[in-house]
């Protein structure tokens, strides 16, 4: 399949797995104007954190870090080239229960977010990040998921909407009322707090992807996610889960993210596919849901 990313449309391998939710830099003085360039110590950081990622059977990551928070596609270009992992990059807008939305993002109408993101579409994003805070959902958080239901209908781009704790079904539901596609949605954070598991099964059989991406973080033991995936596979539900880290090489934000990042990117594809064989999950499964399943989710569909 064709994908979008920093280096121009690549044909990725069907063999090959993806990380869907990952971060390389994230710092919120973007927002303002204040944040320079990444340096090239953090561009070699970035490089070494990826480069083992080949030889480890992952060809691509999808850098989840929306404008206005640090993210430089220039820079993701260099790290891509150098690492010789595919870097898909996303537009769209964060939610704002730690910090406000950028000012450009607060200001836009719905229609100019649907520029704006089909813009950047065209400047070699591959996907549409947005997201809802805990419990609620702001004003500017609801035109954003708007905007991306109208830009992905538009593209056929696919959506990665980030949840904290909750809203997840809301979220789908919102987006089947604007026509997306739910098997291009991929809801964040599933189960990354104290969401009991029908709660994940309730959005996966709506038809969107549940994202298990926080595999690593310390908040839950491997045997957390080795569990809800062998309830999805219980259920015949295997083909809706993706799984990654919710990794961050460099973050400057608020306090009450920066205590929670994780760096490990390698976690995955050693020591987590190692516990999970070893629980009973089978090769076959986690081929499909490293490298199966997030290929399906990537692939853009057809433009209304």
């Amino acid at each position: 399949m064709l994908a979008r990313t920093v280096l121009g449309s690549v044909e990725l391998d069907p063999a090959r797995a993806v990380l869907p939710h990952e971060h390389l830099v994230i710092d919120y003085n973007q927002k303002e104007g204040r944040a320079s360039p990444p340096l090239k110590e953090t561009e070699d950081a970035c490089v070494e954190a990826l480069q083992e990622l080949p030889s480890l059977g992952i060809q691509a990551i999808v850098d989840c870090t929306p404008p206005g928070y640090g993210r430089d596609l220039a820079f993701l270009r260099q790290v891509s080239s150098r690492s010789g992992v595919h870097i898909i990059a996303s537009t769209g807008t964060f939610c704002e229960q730690w910090s406000p939305q950028p000012s450009w993002a607060q200001k836009a109408s719905v229609q100019e977010l649907v520029d704006a993101f089909t813009a950047e579409i065209d400047r070699g994003c591959g996907v549409i990040k947005v997201a809802t805070s805990h419990g609620t959902a702001s004003d500017n958080e609801i035109k954003a998921l708007k905007a991306a239901a109208l830009t992905h209908r538009g593209t056929g781009v696919p959506i990665v909407s980030h949840t904290t704790g909750s809203l997840g079904l809301e979220q789908v539901l919102m987006y089947e009322e604007l026509g997306v596609e739910l098997s291009k949605v991929l809801i964040s954070h599933v189960c990354a707090d104290e969401e009991p598991i029908d709660y994940a099964l309730a959005i996966a059989r709506r038809g969107a992807y549940v994202g298990l991406d926080r595999i690593g973080h310390a908040s839950h033991p491997d045997k957390h996610w080795i569990s809800i995936i062998q309830r999805f596979l219980d259920e015949g539900l295997e083909n809706k889960v993706l799984l990654s880290h919710d990794s961050v090489q460099t973050f400057a934000g608020p306090d009450a993210i920066a205590g929670h990042t994780f760096r490990n990117i390698r976690h995955l594809p050693t020591t987590f596919h190692k516990n999970a064989t070893c629980a009973g999950i089978t090769e076959n499964t986690l081929r499909q849901l490293t490298v199966h399943n997030p290929l399906r989710w990537l692939e853009p569909n057809r433009v209304s």
